[in-house]
């Protein structure tokens, strides 16, 4: 981004005029910065120089480097060096339905907007605003976003600065003190790892494409009303890319290095990444929130319909999984009618709770389409996955 004239910022309380300059942190120096401000907001689980370090370890993951998340922020014009307020944008492969290209589903630039957070000492001027509002400019012009999603505690914020709230149902099984044995009907699973992933995610995203090929055959317009419908609806999703699956992992990781180690990272770490039923063609991967004691459901993949056994199954070894690291709950983000059933059932079996709630001030997902259109969309998989 070209630098900008500055930017004046005028007090509600009535104090001098500020002037500020919108940068990108290009340098490791500057970006460093950025990681300190962030850390006093998103930090809370590490110290500032751990924040600084699993950033900076982050940045090396394919996902990320070479421009795949960028950071820009706001600073005082006549001192440069003060990070004032700052956010990140993190690459997402969009794919999306709609009436260019006759309808057919293609793949489209995203952006994850993350980390948004000013100083304390400069909260109340605006700055968040003036900020998101040049990011914005950027995504829509030459960062060639067709939307860009975000997660917050304030979604209602984000609502009157023109983005839109999407679902965000949850369902968490409580973990049990001591597990029961899989019935023997149930089918067989195995560990999934690293290595799977690739795959994993290709035959994933393959899967998505003909569902929405699909279903863009099967919405042909039967009267002028549904003609205009069809050709003004959007359906959308964020793509379960096998780079975007293991950042999350690496950085879980890092998490529990400094949870689990106490400083030193000698400690054993979660080599199992998720469970595969392959003969059902259905799978999950898993995220560990150390700190907050949950196994965080990231993706539930079903290649077929019907294969209720095979959830319940992949969802006693995620129980499993965290009983093993002394996790409380087993969460998965707006999951399906077939996964809410597949937990109930676990839970009749083991015993055990389930809650399904909606999140209303944490972790909301919230979307803006380019240049701030309103369209009719339906966004697909709002899972884990996506977060950042």
């Amino acid at each position: 981004m070209a630098q900008k004239p500055p930017i004046t910022i005028l007090p509600p309380s009535g104090g001098p005029p500020l002037a500020i300059v919108l940068s990108e942190a290009t340098t490791p120096e500057s970006r460093s910065r950025c990681f300190k401000l962030a850390s006093t907001a998103f930090g809370k689980s590490l110290t500032p120089d751990q924040y600084v370090e699993r950033e900076a370890q982050l940045d090396q993951h394919p996902l990320t480097r070479d421009g795949g998340w960028r950071f820009w922020y706001l600073a005082a014009a006549d001192e440069p060096e003060h990070v004032l307020a700052m956010c990140k944008t993190m690459h997402r492969d969009l794919l999306v339905r709609d009436a260019r290209g006759g309808g057919a589903a293609r793949r489209e630039q995203g952006y994850c907007i993350a980390s948004v957070v000013t100083d304390a000492a400069y909260r109340g001027l605006g700055l968040a605003p003036v900020l998101l509002k040049n990011v914005a400019e950027w995504m829509d012009g030459p960062g060639g976003a067709t939307a860009s999603i975000l997660y917050s505690d304030i979604g209602e914020f984000y609502v009157s600065k023109g983005w839109d709230l999407l679902p965000a149902l949850q369902s968490t099984l409580s973990v049990p003190s001591t597990l029961p044995q899989p019935p023997p009907p149930l089918p067989q699973t195995r560990p999934l790892t690293d290595a799977d992933l690739p795959a994993l995610c290709a035959r994933d995203i393959d899967n998505l494409t003909q569902q929405f090929s699909q279903q863009q055959q099967q919405q042909q317009p039967s009267s002028d009303d549904d003609d205009h419908h069809h050709h003004h609806h959007t359906l959308a999703t964020v793509l379960p890319t096998a780079d975007i699956i293991s950042w999350q992992q690496q950085r879980a990781d890092y998490m529990s290095a400094a949870a689990l180690g106490d400083g030193q990272k000698e400690a054993p770490l979660p080599e199992v990444k998720g469970s595969v039923c392959e003969s059902a063609g259905a799978w999950v991967y898993w995220y560990h929130d150390v700190a907050a004691r949950r196994l965080m459901i990231q993706r539930v993949v079903q290649l077929r319909d019907d294969q209720n056994e095979a959830l319940a199954r992949l969802f006693l070894d995620a129980l499993e999984e965290a009983a093993r690291w002394g996790l409380a709950g087993v969460v998965a983000w707006n999951p399906s009618a077939e996964v809410r059933g597949a937990m109930e059932w676990v839970a009749g079996e083991c015993g055990i709770e389930v809650l399904h709630e909606k999140r209303e001030v944490t972790e909301v997902p919230c979307i803006r389409w380019r240049n701030g259109e309103k369209r009719q969309a339906t966004v697909t998989s709002v899972e884990f996955y996506g977060w950042s």
